[in-house]
């Protein structure tokens, strides 16, 4: 290999790590302006993604418990460093039809994996409290 090709290779390496880092930077500015908008009682914040060979999907849901449905969405699909959040207001609505009206299978393998996490941080019921308490 030529030096001028190890130069043209190691060049392409550094653009796609600043690139990569700068979508990162976008993306954790948007979770925290969105944290700090939707920061009520009763509503849960929960991103979920979805690897795939070519494309992925990150979907970023805010959850309003008492309804069970999602009031705001926002999700980052593609394959390319350039990819950014967008509001996706087609996505709000009830949780249990939240599948339906996903348009690609990464964007509803992100959205499954965002219930599956709002799921585990949901409260616990109150007798689950107290049979804990009994065995202490």
């Amino acid at each position: 290999m030529t030096w001028q090709a190890a130069t043209i290779l190691l060049t392409g390496f550094v653009a796609a790590g600043l690139l990569s880092y700068r979508q990162h930077l976008g993306y954790q500015r948007v979770v925290n302006r969105v944290a700090t908008a939707e920061n009520r009682a009763g509503v849960l914040l929960v991103t979920g993604r979805a690897k795939g060979r070519l494309r992925g999907a990150v979907v970023l849901l805010v959850i309003d418990r008492r309804r069970d449905a999602v009031t705001r969405a926002l999700a980052m699909e593609g394959a390319s460093v350039f990819a950014r959040l967008r509001e996706r207001p087609d996505l709000t609505g009830p949780t249990a039809t939240l599948a339906a009206r996903t348009t690609s299978k990464p964007l509803r393998e992100a959205t499954a994996d965002a219930l599956h996490l709002a799921r585990r941080l949901a409260p616990r019921s109150h007798s689950a409290d107290k049979v804990r308490s009994c065995a202490h």
